[in-house]
């Protein structure tokens, strides 16, 4: 395995992976809260079921709406649905895909009041990715700078709010006003990316 800059990047070019990136829209979706709901469950004695059920829920939902859009699904992280969208995607759909799926939650009876209530947050970037994929199967797993911003920016979305990166912004920017969003610029020091620039897009 070499050790030195040069001989990483002659290993990087020698993986036909890393050597063709493309543009991606990287979309995250959280479900606020579950951690302490499942400690809620595990105190009180409830069957783990509960808890499963309720993120199987989630996830399934969030999954099956992502599709209807044309999204696909990169991998699910417990309370958390990582999607992929491709770059001839019209990039205000993902915003729509979003909303969708919060309200879809709504909708449901079981999840949308009292302690089961099911609530998400979302963050959406978009930029050069490479395939990152190890495994044996056919999914494009991104790599790369913007995934690790969408990754970092979504713990500044609140409860059904969307934290998007300032070139997500640009593409969409003519657009998002007939969404009747309210949008709020931010700027953090985001981890391993510095000072960063982006959006907290929630409901007025």
């Amino acid at each position: 395995m070499p050790t030195t800059v040069d001989g990483l990047i002659k290993l990087a070019d020698s993986i036909e992976e890393l050597s063709n990136p493309r543009d991606t829209y990287i979309l995250f979706i959280d479900m606020c809260d579950s951690t302490e709901f499942k400690q809620s469950c595990i105190q009180a004695d409830v069957p783990d079921s509960i808890w499963i059920v309720r993120q199987y829920v989630f996830l399934t939902r969030c999954a099956k709406i992502i599709k209807n859009y044309e999204g696909q699904i990169t991998k699910t992280i417990g309370d958390e649905v990582m999607a992929t969208f491709l770059p001839d995607k019209d990039p205000i759909d993902i915003i729509r895909c979003v909303l969708e799926i919060f309200a879809s939650f709504e909708n449901i009876k079981a999840y949308n009041k009292g302690k089961y209530i099911i609530q998400l947050k979302a963050s959406i970037d978009y930029g050069e990715s490479y395939n990152g994929n190890v495994l044996d199967i056919d999914v494009f797993d991104p790599i790369g700078t913007c995934v690790d911003r969408c990754a970092r920016i979504s713990k500044y979305a609140t409860k059904k709010g969307i934290t998007i990166s300032k070139d997500y912004f640009d593409l969409i920017s003519s657009k998002i006003s007939t969404l009747g969003l309210r949008i709020s610029p931010l700027r953090e020091n985001l981890k391993g990316l510095g000072e960063i620039d982006f959006y907290l897009v929630d409901m007025p």
